[in-house]
């Protein structure tokens, strides 16, 4: 059953605010307008700690709250009642919870979508992912079906969870490390700190770099700490994920089957008491990322831009950041036709608010802000 519990990092970034500018105030019709010349509409508010956002063929959307719930923004309206038919084993405390979401790419003959979440074992938890069915008025699931899970563990920290389709069917799924378990980062016989890769029956793509029985047969990638982000970019044939660092070293990485993305063997960031992890920021056979950021954003939520009116930013990614010392913003990262990636350029950081997850569809972009008292925005130009 749900169990609930509110983590010392989303409280920091409740209060992260304090002693900054007044951040503008609401027009009329509640949306408000950055400086930058962009301007967020509220679509639906009084969501508990939304976390990952999908978009119906029809318009409408589903959002994960962190507190164990499936939500329905129905015709820009946030409907009361839950959808039904979630696993009764989802764990919500510290970081963890119903977590990311995507749909099936046959989704609109198949109705099928996938739901990752922190499950519940007893004395210890980790990352799974179930496939359902969604009703057809969207009420609830049937057919729910576990096909992954993680490694156990028993903390309640860096659950990773987002999902990405790769051209070949098969599911890119990131898993966290575990927070005490950064160490089996390196190892690719177990699961902590890794990106999997499975089919979306639950089964193990021949093609794995470690099925010959070197490593865990669904790990795709590994040396990763948290990674909160994670896209297929079509046009540039790309696999790309960002993650957190501790505090600083947070990354954007293009990922590949079987590199090492060094954690915690490499990394530009230390502990958060001020410790040092390792003076060390490469090493050979150790993946360096196409950006870093210190000091540290949180970054989470990450899309490839596909939207009308937005045409000037079409396949560049736009990724959320929920505070640190240099977050609470969009950051927009430009991607060239030959997948280089470019400088990241923050914007909405006059409107003092983090992002948990953001999705662009060929109508709108939708932004999902990451606390207790979430709301759900559609991002538009303001002229």
């Amino acid at each position: 059953m749900l169990r609930s519990g509110i983590s010392v990092f989303a409280l920091i970034t409740l209060t992260a605010c304090g002693g900054q500018a007044a951040a503008p105030e609401a027009e009329a019709d509640g949306s408000i307008i950055s400086e930058s010349g962009l301007k967020l509409v509220p679509i639906a508010e009084g969501l508990e700690f939304p976390w990952g956002m999908a978009a119906l063929p029809n318009g409408d959307l589903l959002v994960t709250e962190r507190e164990g719930r499936l939500r329905l923004i129905q015709n820009d309206t946030l409907v009361d009642a839950p959808l039904t038919g979630l696993p009764e084993d989802i764990l919500v405390a510290g970081q963890g919870g119903l977590l990311g979401i995507t749909l099936d790419p046959a989704f609109e003959t198949n109705r099928t979508l996938y739901l990752s979440y922190s499950k519940d074992m007893g004395d210890t938890n980790t990352t799974a992912v179930i496939s359902a069915t969604l009703a057809d008025d969207a009420s609830g699931l049937s057919n729910v079906t576990e096909i992954f899970v993680g490694a156990p563990r028993s903390t309640t920290y860096h659950y990773g969870s987002r999902m990405a389709f790769l051209p070949d069917g098969s599911m890119a799924i990131s898993l966290g490390d575990g927070y005490r378990y950064m160490q089996d980062a390196q190892d690719p016989t177990n699961l902590h700190g890794k990106i999997a890769r499975i089919m979306p029956d639950g089964s193990i793509p021949s093609d794995n770099p470690f099925v010959d029985g070197s490593g865990n047969a669904s790990v795709w990638s590994y040396g990763h700490r948290n990674v909160q982000g994670m896209v297929y970019h079509a046009g540039a044939d790309l696999l790309i994920a960002h993650e957190h660092g501790p505090k600083g070293g947070d990354e954007l990485n293009i990922v590949e089957a079987g590199n090492n993305y060094g954690w915690p063997e490499i990394t530009y960031g230390i502990n958060y008491d001020g410790t040092i992890i390792t003076d060390e920021t490469e090493a050979p056979g150790m993946e360096q990322p196409e950006v870093k950021w210190v000091p540290s954003i949180a970054p989470s939520g990450m899309a490839v831009v596909q939207t009308v009116g937005f045409e000037d930013w079409s396949g560049d990614l736009l990724i959320g950041a929920m505070g640190g010392p240099a977050g609470m913003k969009l950051v927009h990262v430009d991607v060239g036709e030959d997948g280089t990636i470019g400088e990241p350029v923050d914007l909405l950081t006059d409107l003092q608010t983090g992002y948990r997850d953001v999705i662009s569809t060929p109508d709108a972009i939708y932004l999902a802000t990451n606390v207790l008292d979430g709301v759900v925005y559609r991002l538009e130009k303001a002229s």
